[in-house]
């Protein structure tokens, strides 16, 4: 006989399953720390600190600027403005940032190449004048910002002012050197990989965006407060259940890479807007979002210095008058030194002893503001970290 499965109820959407409640914590760390996962596939990260004055949550999707149509940049970012112009069961257009400011918090949000990221921090506890009636400010946050992922308006008459704020974010990073050279490295990369769009720039392209991409099963959740972690639990299954699963692969861009053969061998020079002389050597590298446990990238800095985003592998050099006249020779002694390290295998002593260092550095951890945390820990649960070492990453 077939065993049909039962439909589910209500009752079932609201329902978590727990993942862990054992991470691997700081040796002075006092906070408590759950991971869940809800009905639709949010995952989410609760944490309990008694001590704390600020609570703090963060949502981050798994989109960003790699996922612009070729056609219409900087639509990832659109959304992420757009988001907090009202919702349907909050439609006042700064019915939000008003609460938030009321008890002493803030918000921001951002867009990067593969993920937006929406962050709020707020008063942990009621104002001294609070009636015994009055909610928990971090529920009240909770239950609005929770409303961006499942109804949010796109009210088209905000369209118009938030397509200016975009331009004028834009504007702003005209005049700063780390933008302007990030852009001209974009410009430069394979035009078939994500890599090139420009992430700053018609209504229904909003609203298609966001049905496309934003989905439950992208998201990753972080919620700190004073609460316990069962009650923060609730307050979560409670006002997040609601957020739609479309049951989406996670955005990976695997068919091209950022710089093909050709695009390499380039020699590029800008003219900086602040008074700067600086040498960047830049080269493709491995995605080592697998690699975590033995992150290359870290063994390879130490020896002679790294920055950058996945897949390129930066040097920076900064560079005196006579070293900008002679960066020929400067690049000469750099390759020299590449052959030099070539000409030997990685050693188990470089490598055991930056293990001991991050091992130290992780265990005397000093906790983070909340907000910065929140953040931070949204982004890495992106990652295959998940799990017990969430906090190591």
């Amino acid at each position: 006989m077939t065993n049909m499965s039962q439909p589910q109820t209500p009752e079932d959407r609201r329902k978590s399953i727990r993942i862990t409640d054992k991470l691997e914590i700081p040796s002075i760390d006092t906070r408590k720390y759950r991971v869940i996962r809800l009905h639709n596939q949010l995952e989410v990260l609760l944490v309990h600190d008694a001590d704390t004055d600020m609570a703090s949550a963060a949502m981050d999707v798994n989109v960003g600027d790699f996922s612009d149509d070729s056609d219409m940049p900087g639509l990832a970012h659109g959304v992420e403005h757009l988001l907090f112009m009202g919702t349907e069961k909050y439609p006042e257009e700064n019915a939000y940032e008003q609460y938030l400011a009321s008890h002493s918090g803030s918000s921001n949000a951002h867009t990067d190449a593969t993920s937006t990221i929406y962050y709020f921090k707020i008063a942990a506890k009621r104002v001294e004048d609070a009636t015994t009636t009055d909610t928990s400010p971090l529920y009240g946050a909770l239950d609005r910002f929770a409303q961006f992922f499942i109804s949010p308006l796109f009210l088209a008459n905000t369209l118009d002012r938030e397509l200016r704020a975009v331009d004028s974010e834009h504007n702003r990073h005209l005049r700063i050197d780390g933008w302007r050279l990030y852009q001209l490295e974009k410009s430069l990369s394979n035009p078939d990989h994500p890599y090139c769009h420009f992430p700053t720039g018609n209504y229904k392209k909003f609203i298609e965006f966001h049905k496309k991409h934003y989905t439950a099963n992208r998201m990753k959740l972080v919620v700190l407060g004073r609460e316990s972690l069962d009650e923060l639990e609730s307050w979560v299954v409670d006002l997040f259940s609601g957020v739609e699963n479309k049951n989406l692969e996670q955005n990976r861009w695997e068919d091209e890479v950022p710089f093909k053969p050709d695009d390499l061998l380039t020699q590029c020079f800008m003219k900086p807007v602040m008074n700067l002389n600086r040498l960047i050597l830049g080269f493709p590298f491995i995605d080592e979002e697998l690699l975590f446990e033995s992150q290359p990238s870290r063994y390879i800095s130490h020896l002679i210095g790294h920055e950058g985003t996945p897949g390129i592998f930066k040097c920076t050099i900064e560079l005196t008058e006579d070293g900008l006249a002679n960066y020929q020779e400067i690049v000469e002694v750099f390759f020299e030194y590449i052959a030099l390290l070539k000409e030997s295998p990685p050693a188990s002593w470089i490598f055991e002893e930056l293990k001991s260092l991050a091992e130290v550095e992780f265990k005397f951890r000093q906790k983070m503001q909340a907000s910065k945390f929140t953040s931070k820990i949204a982004a890495v649960m992106q990652t295959p970290l998940l799990g017990n070492g969430l906090l190591v990453g």
